[in-house]
């Protein structure tokens, strides 16, 4: 472009618009001005930053292809400003992930016509602010998501390391962690130099929390039944012996504790729709659900049976709650006492399924008598016995005195057990179900 004295330039453009502007003047128009000069005298405005004068000397340009040229390059620029000082304004106001949404929104700076030099096409630096504000937000964000990514990391290591029902919350936490790292490492792509490599390395760790999660989530699931059957054989905080209401309220304390963790299993089934599919959900269920309606008859035999010593525990034993790991054995209700002369009474009930020659089996920890009867059979220290003993001493083994097809020969399931004195005054047992006793199995 042919070069002016910057004087000579604005006095060109001075002239031209005062010409442009008198249209109503009787003097002649002065002598007609270069497109040249009018393009050169808008450049230097626009050099210094005047952009509106800049615009209004370009406006005066008689080829259309030309003024459109340069007065949309003129606007497109500032528009870049404004968005550049609106990341500006979000990065001290509003934070880093507000800031990098604006400069990417921003766009680009705008490219010049080809007379602008490069040094002369941003007189406000709205590029290197766009940078400055780039560069900020993104080192903001990488520094976020390395926090982050390093508690996701101490989580995921809890989740490896800690057992318990934790597990699966400190593995669902890592991952929810390593997730919002790889967000915030994207956020800052392009602006950050290894952003897209952290948030590779990130989002890895996050599919193996992931992984982890689901495994432990299947686990736990799967292990429902065993931890219901563990908490339905629940002993009371006290040793002492439980009269009618505390016994009930037991039961119900225990029967609500069931119930809620029923609830919480039906959440993470539903937040968790691949994890199991419909049959293993509905046997779980059913299992629980099985532990349930057994409070009710506890609550009945509690009230219906007099005269029956101390409760086993748990009060009610049979197949239905198998010892952990193992299906085929019952989980045995326990009972520990002093006896210094006499006979002391405990009592329980065994769930065994009409049809089912399943045995009840009473095994101390010594050789003292063990005798077994049902209810309504005039139970109690100093009571006549109406019946006999419901124990085969033929098929006793050791310390163990079973009742063979017990669920045909109990009343209701309801036994009673009569302990005998032994050669030291404190005792304890176990009740149990087998399958079989013949077999033993249980």
């Amino acid at each position: 472009m042919m070069k002016y004295p910057r004087s000579t330039s604005i006095a060109i453009a001075a002239s031209f618009i005062l010409a442009a502007s008198c249209a109503t003047a009787s003097k002649p128009n002065p002598p007609a001005v270069s497109e040249d000069a009018i393009v050169d005298a808008g450049i230097r405005y626009f050099a210094e930053g005047q952009l509106r004068k800049a615009e209004n000397v370009w406006s005066t340009i008689a080829d259309p292809a030309k003024r459109s040229l340069y007065l949309s390059f003129s606007r497109a620029y500032s528009a870049f400003d404004k968005a550049v000082a609106k990341a500006e304004k979000a990065l001290s106001s509003s934070g880093p992930e507000a800031a990098i949404a604006a400069v990417k929104e921003s766009g680009a700076s705008p490219s010049p016509p080809e007379p602008i030099e490069a040094s002369a096409a941003d007189p406000l630096g709205a590029r290197a602010r766009l940078e400055r504000v780039g560069s900020e937000a993104a080192l903001a964000l990488v520094a976020r998501a390395s926090d982050t990514e390093r508690a996701a990391d101490s989580d995921l290591e809890n989740a490896r390391s800690v057992k318990g029902k934790d597990q699966a919350t400190s593995a669902g936490k890592a991952q929810g962690g390593f997730e919002e790292a790889v967000r915030l490492y994207h956020g800052a792509e392009g602006w950050a130099p290894d952003a897209e490599e952290d948030a590779r390395k990130a989002d890895a760790k996050a599919h193996a929390a992931e992984e982890l999660r689901k495994r432990l989530v299947k686990e736990s699931m799967l292990s429902f039944p065993d931890r219901m059957g563990q908490v339905f054989a629940r002993s009371p905080a006290s040793s002492e012996r439980l009269g009618d209401k505390e016994l009930l309220a037991f039961n119900a304390e225990t029967a609500a504790i069931i119930a809620g963790s029923l609830a919480d299993f039906e959440k993470i089934a539903a937040e968790n729709p691949d994890i199991l599919d419909a049959a293993t959900l509905d046997r779980l269920r059913g299992s629980a659900r099985d532990l349930s309606v057994r409070f009710a008859r506890i609550e009945s035999a509690i009230k219906a049976v007099k005269d029956r010593g101390k409760p086993v525990m748990p009060l009610i034993i049979g197949i239905f709650n198998p010892q952990p790991g193992d299906p085929q054995r019952s989980r045995p209700a326990s009972f520990t006492g002093t006896l210094a002369g006499g006979s002391d009474w405990w009592w329980g009930i065994a769930d065994i399924p009409k049809g089912l020659a399943q045995d009840l089996v009473i095994t101390m920890s010594d050789t003292r008598p063990v005798r077994v009867f049902a209810a309504g059979q005039g139970i109690g220290s100093g009571s006549r016995r109406t019946t006999s003993d419901l124990v085969n001493p033929l098929f006793k083994v050791g310390n163990s005195w079973p009742v063979l097809n017990a669920g045909a020969r109990l009343e209701n399931g309801v036994f009673h057990i009569e302990i005998g004195p032994g050669q030291s005054d404190g005792y304890s047992g176990e009740a149990v179900v087998y399958k079989s006793f013949m077999t033993r199995t249980r």
